[in-house]
């Protein structure tokens, strides 16, 4: 099913992209329609997530409903109600269906032991989804790539549905919370909440504010954004076999040096790669700590990605060049993650640290 979430996730967010630089941004609609867009697609995970955790823990013994699915299916929907409708409904749409395909692949990632790695799969495809539709609707496109786009949608919609159908007929029975890691524990687990969510602030605060230089065409454009998409997969499957801690060592060291000179471009790809790396990492150690609720782990992270947009959304002005910023961010982002990941014990995430 992982791989069907993350196929919808490119086709979800590139017609969002598709939607809002093509339809309701030109035409000098004012600002508001980004902000409304991003509060409902970002702060509205977690509340929904809440919900979604609570529907699946009415659901005790005998052959579990998939309500993942159904977000999923229900954030397709909405999203293209919501090129009718407005932001407002895009960007719940958009949400419903990340929080949906985001405990579906935290349930897959758990039944099948990938230890994380499922999680950068479903997540990444995303920015290459934006990237695209942002680009397609720039270029005058979205009348031709909004129907193409809405047919793939529906096609591998009904593609996971048979899938999804069919694999639960053969298994019978299923837990919805297949974890076995380390169950929450008070105030560590406290502790490695908020330093992710510090984390993941920096990285959407930082990917707003630091600009490249050489970033000026469609193929720097491009690789930018496959450095993104490579960064949130490796992340992934490195710490599954390394560990959390030594996988932010080894991404965040890098990717703080590669800021500070990341005017060159092979440097700022490798930045831009490292850092990313971090994305899975965050998302796993706060399903493992949560195992019970994982909307709420999703959601709450994506939570953080909307108060990093707010500061360059509202051009507040940078406190250092962008360089800096994303070298000093990176270092910050290490402190951060041993101080949360060391003080849950030794075996965080799975492995020993």
């Amino acid at each position: 099913m992982t791989v069907f979430y993350a196929g919808l996730h490119f086709l979800v967010d590139g017609l969002c992209a598709l939607a809002m630089f093509g339809i309701f941004l030109p035409g000098g609609r004012g600002i508001y329609p980004m902000l409304i867009y991003n509060f409902c697609a970002f702060a509205l995970q977690m509340p929904m997530g809440v919900l979604l955790d609570a529907l699946n823990e009415k659901e005790k013994g005998g052959r579990k409903k998939n309500f993942a699915l159904f977000a999923a299916a229900a954030g397709v929907v909405c999203t293209v109600a919501g090129l009718a409708a407005g932001p407002a409904v895009l960007g719940t749409g958009n949400a419903l269906f990340h929080v949906g395909g985001g405990v579906g692949t935290i349930q897959e990632d758990n039944e099948k032991n990938w230890k994380g790695r499922g999680l950068g799969v479903f997540v990444a495809p995303g920015a290459l989804g934006l990237y695209l539709g942002t680009l397609a609707a720039k270029q005058g496109f979205q009348r031709a790539g909004i129907p193409g786009v809405i047919a793939g949608m529906l096609l591998l919609g009904a593609a996971a549905v048979y899938v999804s159908r069919k694999g639960r007929k053969n298994k019978g029975r299923q837990e919805c919370h297949g974890s076995e890691g380390p169950k929450p524990a008070g105030a560590g687990t406290v502790r490695l909440a908020l330093c992710c969510l510090a984390v993941v602030f920096l990285r959407s605060y930082i990917g707003m504010e630091v600009t490249f230089s050489w970033k000026n065409d469609m193929t720097a454009g491009l690789l930018a954004v496959l450095a993104i998409v490579g960064g949130k997969v490796a992340g992934g499957f490195l710490a599954a076999r390394h560990g959390a801690m030594k996988t932010a060592v080894f991404s965040l060291v890098p990717a703080s040096l590669c800021y500070f000179c990341c005017t060159v471009m092979p440097l700022g790809l490798a930045a831009l790669f490292f850092f990313n790396m971090t994305m899975p990492v965050t998302l796993y150690q706060m399903a493992r700590r949560l195992p019970a609720y994982p909307g709420f782990a999703f959601g709450f992270l994506t939570f953080a990605l909307f108060l990093g947009f707010l500061p360059g959304y509202f051009q507040a002005l940078p406190w250092a060049p962008g360089n800096v910023t994303g070298g000093v961010g990176c270092a910050v982002s290490l402190i951060l993650m041993a101080w949360g990941i060391c003080g849950t014990g030794r075996k965080a995430g799975g492995r020993p640290i």
